[in-house]
């Protein structure tokens, strides 16, 4: 085999291996859609307004909390979106905007939601980071009857055991109302959002052969 065919057949071998490539399918909703696809279903909330201000939390209903800077507590100082109480950090009563919130599950879930108070402004200012890789971006999604506020809601056809909030903006943060839960009693999605991993994984053995095919027209 000449050096030619050595590299078509390397190229060829990138591109189909690509093609095998795992990638989760998130589908991704603003807050209303959300709510509207998760009513009646068996996904279970997370609103903190049972729970004693000021506790430390100990996992709850198969889901442990963790945060990067401190140790997450119930606060009733920050604007919620569910009754009086959120999610913030005994760091310093909120997350820092270089402190991560994690939710880890004791069984792995497909679908994932979670209220950001933030004065951030931005759509994509914070994100979920997944165990298997995938990160989803926030949506400028403001609280109801206020003007600040995101959100991330999402289903995905592989499931994950873990999610780390975060965020690059420098605006720190509580949450609220969590949701998790089977992505098969959500609602039908209303806007679908592939990974683009699959692509970009296929990019070297694609250009490999273009450049080979050039080569050989000349």
């Amino acid at each position: 085999m000449n050096t030619r065919s050595k590299l078509g057949f390397l190229a060829t071998l990138l591109a189909c291996t690509a093609f095998s490539a795992p990638a989760a399918t998130i589908t991704q909703f603003t807050r209303a859609q959300f709510q509207l696809a998760v009513n009646g279903s068996s996904v279970t909330q997370q609103d903190f307004d049972s729970l004693p201000v000021g506790s430390i939390l100990a996992p709850i209903n198969g889901v442990t909390y963790g945060a990067s800077g401190g140790t997450p507590i119930v606060t009733s100082s920050y604007l919620t979106t569910t009754g009086s109480n959120g999610l913030g950090s005994s760091s310093v009563g909120f997350f820092l905007a270089s402190e991560s919130a994690t939710f880890s599950f004791s069984s792995a879930i497909t679908a994932f939601a979670i209220d950001i108070n933030t004065f951030a402004g931005t759509a994509g200012d914070y994100t979920a980071t997944l165990n298997i890789g995938d990160v989803i971006l926030s949506k400028f999604d403001v609280f109801p009857g206020t003007a600040t506020g995101q959100f991330i809601g999402f289903t995905s056809d592989v499931a994950f055991s873990s999610v780390t909030i975060s965020t690059a903006s420098g605006f720190p943060y509580t949450l609220d109302t969590l949701v998790y839960g089977d992505a098969a009693t959500v609602a039908d999605p209303t806007s679908t959002v592939p990974e683009p991993s699959a692509w970009l994984s296929l990019a070297p053995g694609l250009l490999l052969l273009r450049y080979l095919r050039s080569k050989k027209a000349k």
